[in-house]
């Protein structure tokens, strides 16, 4: 993959993680036949956005994808980013996979452009697939736009959603009376669109809750087609593989301390959904 910045990283610390305001959803059309604006938005200062993609070129011909970020007033543009972006494949699961890990395995990084624009490009084959999530926080107001080929016009069909708190906090108490929880993400949570299959990239935080020092397990497994899971545990990286429907793989058995457990996920693109999480206590 290749990827060009035009902007000079900024040697400051790192900022805290932060809840996101919005997210930005850009899977419409998820098969993309011509070149053009596929996606756009704008960000206001100092709000954090969730931006999950995944396109398929379908243009008939190799063709660049650009992922631009530009001021709005004349000056640098000062921004914070995490970015997890997956290598070009024709394999969507693949894809999808990929950006999410990656996007979950990095921190959040200060960039400074001195020109007012930031520009992330590669190119995709015939029938590949460009998958990403990125988490966006500008210091000023700026425009996001994702596009194929060039951003003369808008690609027909093509359709931005903007969704308010695009994170769901969840409980799972564990008890010797309740030892075993069931978690379905796939139907829409209250308030997103009915069209946003699998609530693609939306943020499901689950503390376990049960007895300090005691042991919880958690299993994943796809209630249709192919599904995988990818997250952390109390900060660090987890995933299973891509199953197939109804079968069901460990994603990790966690010692309970005092503050409880932390597992973060979010759905990724090219999988079927809905998906099952389960959160058993150990005896």
């Amino acid at each position: 993959m290749r990827a060009i910045f035009l902007f000079f990283v900024v040697l400051l610390a790192l900022p805290a993680a932060r809840a996101q305001d919005r997210l930005i959803y850009c899977n419409q059309p998820e098969r993309v036949r011509s070149r053009g604006v596929l996606a756009s938005a704008y960000l206001e200062p100092g709000k954090t956005y969730q931006v999950f993609y995944h396109y398929r070129n379908e243009t008939g011909r190799s063709t660049e994808f650009v992922v631009a970020l530009s001021g709005i007033s004349a000056g640098p543009l000062a921004f914070t980013a995490r970015q997890g972006l997956a290598d070009p494949t024709d394999d969507p699961p693949s894809a999808g996979e990929q950006a999410m890990a990656r996007y979950f395995n990095r921190r959040d990084t200060p960039f400074l452009a001195q020109d007012g624009t930031a520009r992330f490009s590669y190119r995709l084959g015939q029938r590949d697939v460009a998958s990403g999530v990125l988490t966006l926080t500008a210091k000023t107001r700026a425009k996001l736009a994702l596009y194929v080929g060039n951003n003369d016009a808008l690609v027909p069909g093509a359709q931005t959603m903007l969704i308010d708190t695009p994170r769901c906090d969840v409980e799972i108490p564990l008890g010797r009376t309740n030892p075993r929880q069931t978690y379905r993400i796939g139907k829409p949570e209250s308030g997103l669109d009915s069209r946003m299959d699998g609530s693609y990239g939306m943020i499901y935080a689950f503390k376990l809750d049960a007895p300090v020092g005691s042991r919880v397990r958690v299993s994943f497994s796809p209630r249709g087609g192919q599904s995988g899971l990818v997250g952390t545990l109390n900060g660090a990286l987890v995933r299973t593989p891509i199953l197939q429907a109804t079968e069901r793989a460990v994603v990790c058995e966690a010692k309970i301390g005092p503050g409880g457990t932390m597992l973060v996920t979010s759905p990724f693109g090219g999988v079927f959904y809905p998906v099952e999480l389960t959160f058993e206590l150990l005896r």
